[in-house]
């Protein structure tokens, strides 16, 4: 019995199924950020509100090295200004308050598995139960001390403040509010 094995069709196969698992390498350094604000609208903050607060996330790796199939992402931490009134010779004043997340969550730590069992014993009218679950231990997440700087800026001369890949745009202020517009900036190809 003279049998043919097809080895060209099953490793292009088996390429093109570890291609679809794995994905792209590069696609991991992608980073996404969400703000709290809308984009090119006017809005009003009072004095300790946050003008913006950007979210940073990148996408999950898994196993391999690339990036989540199912597009799944972890925090890498926010950026946040607040307004925090004006100084005596009429400059804004801000803080700018930056967090950084470091964390080794994967794919494979997002999605545990667990185990459980229950016991019960019972004696006339009461009785106790015991429930224990064990799992592996899960991803974990290091939060650094936010860093944190306070600056007072010239609205007259300096009408923007970057943030990440947005800018605010300052209209108006007085010791009680500012009002302001937040423009996403172009990025570079």
């Amino acid at each position: 019995m003279n049998m043919r094995f097809p080895h060209k069709k099953l490793i292009a196969t088996l390429i093109v199924l570890a291609w679809a698992i794995v994905g792209p390498a590069p696609a991991f350094a992608k980073q996404k950020t969400q703000i709290s604000q809308p984009l090119n609208e006017e809005v009003y903050a009072s004095v300790g509100d946050n003008l913006i607060k950007v979210t940073i996330k990148e996408a999950l790796p898994n196993a391999f090295g690339g990036s989540d199939i199912f597009g799944r992402k972890r925090e890498k931490g926010f950026v946040e200004i607040r307004f925090m009134g004006m100084t005596e010779d009429g400059r804004a004043v801000f803080r700018r308050r930056s967090v950084d997340v470091i964390s080794n969550e994967t794919t494979m730590s997002r999605s545990q598995s667990t185990t459980s069992g229950s016991t019960v014993n019972q004696s006339g009218t009461g009785g106790n139960a015991a429930v224990i679950i064990e799992g592996n231990d899960g991803p974990v997440m290091e939060v650094l001390p936010p860093d944190t700087i306070e600056f007072a800026q010239d609205i007259t001369e300096h009408k923007t403040i970057t943030v990440e890949n947005y800018l605010i745009q300052i209209l108006s202020a007085n010791p009680g509010g500012i009002s302001f517009k937040i423009i996403e900036r172009k990025q570079k190809k």
